[in-house]
């Protein structure tokens, strides 16, 4: 899986499903040498601390860490704390 640039579209998959995702921002995670912060817009029940799967076009899966939920409107604004594969 490459990194996701702005405006690309991921599929996570969670404990209450599949959702859509489009990522809106890629940071480098300063807690981790190799780490990346992807805050992405999406609907569903996220929560902190909870763990998800970026799920890539050829099914293969990466998991997740949800850092902070920002709750706006029907979409929330879930960062997501991960390590991809170089």
């Amino acid at each position: 899986m490459k990194k996701p640039k702005i405006d690309d579209k991921l599929r996570l998959q969670a404990d209450f499903g599949e959702t859509d995702a489009i990522c809106v921002e890629v940071l480098k995670n300063p807690a981790t040498e190799e780490g990346v912060l992807l805050k992405v817009m999406a609907r569903g029940p996220f929560e902190q601390g909870q763990q998800v799967w970026i799920v890539d076009n050829d099914g293969s899966k990466v998991g997740a860490t949800v850092e902070n939920v920002l709750t706006q409107t029907v979409d929330s604004e879930v960062t997501l704390s991960t390590v991809l594969p170089a």
